[in-house]
This record gives C-alpha cells, sequence and structure tokens, in this order.
C-alpha cells in the first residue's frame, strides 16, 4: 500500500540532478509516493519523468540513452565537463585560450547562448514522452524563469517537453526559450530549489533535494572577474539556503564537487542520491507522522463539531 504523504522540491544543478533518481528509487522501495512534485532544471526533468513512468529503472535506461546518444558531443557539453573545475580556477585567462581551439565558447560573448534551445528540446525526445503535464500520473510544476519580467514561469499545463526544455535551458548555455512573448531561461534562476512552489501547490509536507555546487574556496580566482562570479555564486547560495529552511526536511547527496555537465558519472550520481535518501527515511517518516496525526485530529474536532451543530 502506497503512502501520498510529500511534496518534493527537487532542485536543478545539471548533471547533479540525475542524483534525484536515486532519491525516488529509495522512495519506491518504501512505497513512498509523492502526491505534489515541483522541478527545477534537471529536477524538472527528473520529476517529470517520475511522474510519467513511476519506475525508476526505466528512467535510468533512458538517462543511458541519452548520455550514449550523440548529444553531449553535438552540443558540446563533454568539453564543458572537462573543462568545468579550470574555468573555476582559471577563469577568463583559460577561457581566452579555449577560444581559438573551440569555436563554442566564442559563441558565449557573440550570441545569446552557445547551443541552440532547440538541440535540448531533442535531447527531451530521448527522456521522456510528450505528453501533458495535466494527464501525468502526478500532479506535478516544472519552474523557469521569464528574463523579460525577471518573474518565474509555473508549468502545471501543456507538453511537458515545453516546460522542460524552458526550465533546463542554462543561462549563456542554451539560447533563451521563447515563448508566448516569453524569453525563458533555467528555472534555478527564480528557485534554485523549488520549495515555494511545492509548498503552494502541494498539501503535504516539503521535502527537499539540494543538488547545487560546492562553495569551496579553492575554486575561485582572487583576480577582479573571479571576485563578481564568486559574489553572484554567494548570493545564489545565500537565497538557495532560505529556500530550503522552508522545508520540512533537506536531503543534501554529496554531489557539490561533481560538475553540472558531466553527465557520464550518472551511476555515481544515481547512487549518491540513494545513499543520501536512504539516511534521510527515519526524519521522512516522522514528519509524515506528525502531519497525519495532526490531520486526524483536525478532523475529529471537524466532526465533532458537525455532529454538535446537527444534533
Amino acid at each position: 500500500m502506497s503512502r501520498q504523504s510529500i511534496s518534493l522540491a527537487l532542485g536543478g544543478g545539471g548533471a547533479r540532478g540525475i542524483t534525484h533518481l536515486g532519491v525516488l528509487r529509495v522512495f519506491e522501495e518504501e512505497n513512498i509516493v509523492p502526491s505534489f512534485i515541483a522541478g527545477t532544471s534537471m529536477g524538472a526533468v527528473i520529476g517529470a519523468m517520475f511522474a510519467r513512468y513511476r519506475d525508476t529503472r526505466e528512467m535510468e535506461e533512458r538517462i543511458a540513452n541519452l548520455v550514449n546518444s550523440e548529444f553531449l558531443h553535438k552540443a558540446g557539453l563533454d568539453s564543458y565537463a572537462s573543462s568545468d573545475t579550470t574555468l573555476q580556477k582559471r577563469g577568463l585567462e583559460y577561457v581566452f585560450g579555449r577560444l581559438r581551439q573551440n569555436v563554442q565558447l566564442t559563441r558565449v560573448f557573440t550570441r545569446s547562448g552557445t547551443i541552440p534551445v532547440e538541440w535540448l528540446r531533442e535531447a527531451m525526445e530521448i527522456l521522456v514522452d510528450d505528453v501533458d503535464i495535466a494527464d501525468l500520473s502526478i500532479p506535478f510544476c516544472a519552474v523557469a524563469t521569464d528574463i523579460n519580467t525577471a518573474k518565474p514561469v509555473l508549468f502545471q499545463s501543456g507538453p511537458v517537453r515545453t516546460a522542460l526544455t524552458a526550465s533546463s535551458a542554462i543561462p549563456g548555455v542554451f539560447t533563451p526559450f521563447e515563448l508566448n512573448d516569453m524569453k525563458l531561461v533555467d528555472g534555478g534562476a527564480s528557485y534554485l530549489t523549488p520549495v515555494p512552489p511545492a509548498k503552494e501547490f502541494g498539501s503535504a509536507p516539503v521535502i527537499a533535494v539540494d543538488v547545487s555546487k560546492s562553495l569551496d574556496n579553492s575554486t575561485f580566482s582572487d583576480r577582479g572577474y573571479g571576485i563578481f562570479f564568486r559574489s553572484g555564486d554567494i548570493a545564489m547560495s545565500n537565497y538557495n539556503t532560505m529556500l530550503l529552511e522552508q522545508a520540512d526536511v533537506v536531503i543534501r547527496p554529496d554531489v557539490a564537487a561533481i560538475t553540472w555537465a558531466d553527465f557520464k558519472r550518472y551511476r555515481e550520481l544515481i547512487e549518491k542520491g540513494y545513499i543520501a535518501a536512504r539516511g534521510k527515511i527515519t526524519e521522512i517518516d516522522a514528519v509524515v507522522q506528525k502531519e497525519s496525526s495532526f490531520l486526524q485530529r483536525w478532523w475529529g474536532k471537524r466532526k465533532q463539531k458537525i455532529s454538535n451543530s446537527t444534533g
């Protein structure tokens, strides 16, 4: 018998978001079926896949199909994976050295993104059927950001691939996704971990999964540009911390040091998510039982009040 007793907030983090699959595998084993899922970026992708298939083995097969396809190489994400740490450490020195070798990187300075967002849509075709969000077996919300209005856009209906493409369009990497006069980019610009939508639209305790990157001070340059980007990372991290404080339970898999484009480590990422979620099951059960007891007391008082008014 399944327990529909939690709302999930699955955070963004590129490849690190594959970790969510391991978390969901634990829930699968424990017969915990979320009553609502909110996802940002890869968190939205994994959340929608689970809401569609309810089978983490099939989800892992689809992730493997993506990793083994031409997408990573075609999009140049494999080069991002190999150079991300170096980019953080050496900043623009490394970028300008790479420009002569990799035309892809020059697009950061000349276009709205290095990779056409249409290619991202092709990746979604490998991962999930293009059903309407309203037809998923679990209520679901994908978070994107409209850069024109600087506001979050919450997809709760419409084609799921459209929502996931918009939610995953990493700024500067993918060109913005244009839809109904909006220019949509990654939901992480609004809610890196989407706890507010999970609280607003869900009716159960919120379990948040944080897959944000590490702020280890060894990964930035002490020059001006390094300090500039470091400051932005600190602001994002502090905002994400405030979002997580609104959750009832926070799961933090040990993935903060893995680069956002390292999709080929998907098996390791899944395992890390599994370990982290397994370690939180007792805490999750306690929160769920507390909520259940509260609802039972509330409903008991409500029935008594109705009985007294009709007696």
